[in-house]
């Protein structure tokens, strides 16, 4: 399934460059795959409770009742977006308050993009796992710390979703002039011109086996290669769909651990030192994680 820059160049028409500036600054938002909602602002889904599958048995012995019992949930999406303003002599000045608005949206996508990646990291993926206690304890008891996420992606399970009204116009966000592109007076008595930008994205979370986190991590509590593999364990993760995230300084603490890693063959030319992936698993920093300053979690 495409990610939320391959959507946007899928849809562009009029401005096809929109979703490079909201995800130049976000590497995450760049690779999570993105499905269109069921019903528009939400996305139905079915949660398996119970089955019961096929079972050996005796030759003219009855079969056994094979059954699926699952419940039906509804998760909703978020709203991405914001309002933007010109002062009627600055739009005038400027050559117009389109060329104003446009020479500007470059750098409001970027900051949107930052900010709707910090929300998925820390509001979404790392408070899903304190929630349902998908925790391994570096043991860093200081207010200096790291955390490593592991998500397992997949499509109505842990994925991400998005409503098609917000792609009509040929972007991302939807733009609407505020008080129908006409000059009107804001909130401080000033003439303005103005737009609105929205969008509906999510991220659903729909399995305690699709996201784990290792917390507490610091330069002095450092995970081990055992709780490296068993985070990936935990979400049954492949190289095909998993992904580890990280601020960059993080990745810097486990670099160590490549030495034992790293197999050379005749083919190789050279040995790269540096992480990219650990146990075939995609390493993806950000700098939109906390920079060593997260609290130290109860696990």
């Amino acid at each position: 399934m495409p990610t939320l820059k391959e959507l946007s160049i899928m849809y562009a028409k009029k401005q096809p460059k929109m979703v490079d500036s909201i995800t130049e600054e976000a590497p995450i938002l760049d690779i999570i795959p993105f499905a269109e909602a069921s019903h528009g602002l939400w996305n139905m889904y079915e949660e398996v409770e119970s089955v019961t599958g096929a079972a050996f048995g005796d030759m003219d012995a009855a079969l056994t009742t094979l059954n699926v019992t699952s419940e039906l949930k509804k998760f909703d999406l978020s709203v991405m977006g914001g309002e933007m303003e010109c002062g009627e002599d600055k739009a005038k000045m400027y050559g117009g308050k389109e060329k104003y608005f446009a020479d500007r949206m470059g750098p409001v996508l970027k900051k949107s993009g930052m900010t709707s990646e910090v929300a998925i990291l820390y509001d979404c993926l790392r408070q899903y796992c304190i929630d349902n206690s998908l925790l391994i304890d570096a043991a860093g008891t200081e207010d200096t710390c790291y955390t490593i996420l592991a998500v397992r992606f997949e499509e109505g399970v842990t994925y991400g979703y998005y409503s098609p009204e917000g792609f009509k116009q040929g972007a991302m966000l939807h733009t609407l002039p505020i008080n129908g592109g006409n000059v009107y007076k804001n909130s401080s008595g000033i003439l303005v011109y103005g737009i609105r930008l929205k969008g509906y994205f999510g991220i659903q979370i729909a399995s305690t086996y699709t996201v784990h986190a290792i917390v507490n991590i610091y330069s002095g509590k450092i995970p081990t290669e055992a709780q490296l593999d068993d985070l990936i364990a935990n979400v049954r993760g492949t190289p095909a769909n998993t992904f580890l995230f990280m601020h960059p300084k993080c990745k810097n603490l486990i670099n160590g651990y490549k030495e034992e890693k790293v197999f050379m063959s005749v083919r190789d030319k050279d040995l790269n030192t540096l992480y990219d992936a650990y146990q075939s698993i995609p390493i993806v920093p950000s700098y939109n994680f906390l920079n060593g300053t997260e609290e130290a979690i109860s696990v």
